[in-house]
Formats: C-alpha cells, structure tokens, sequence
C-alpha cells in the first residue's frame, strides 16, 4: 500500500475567503464579499 499523499488548498488562498461565511471568491482585488456583504482581508496584512 503507497503512503497517503497530503494535500489541499494552500494558506496563501486565504485572502480569498470570507471571515464571516466562508465563500471563497476567486477575485483577488474585491475587498467585500459577493455574498454576504462582509470585508474581506487585505493580501498585504496576511
């Protein structure tokens, strides 16, 4: 049996998702979320 190979979405994607309900939205300049309205965090500050 060959190991498992880990995986998954890198934490550098984190600037894409919404705090508040998670939606992950592809636009890397929106600064609100498309689907709940909250702001978004700032690339920079991450």
């Amino acid at each position: 049996m060959e190991p498992a190979i880990e995986g998954g979405d890198p934490a550098c994607w984190l600037h894409l998702v919404c705090p508040e309900c998670g939606r992950l939205d592809p636009d890397p300049e929106r600064r609100v979320c498309r689907a709940c309205g909250a702001e978004l965090p700032d690339p920079e500050e991450s």
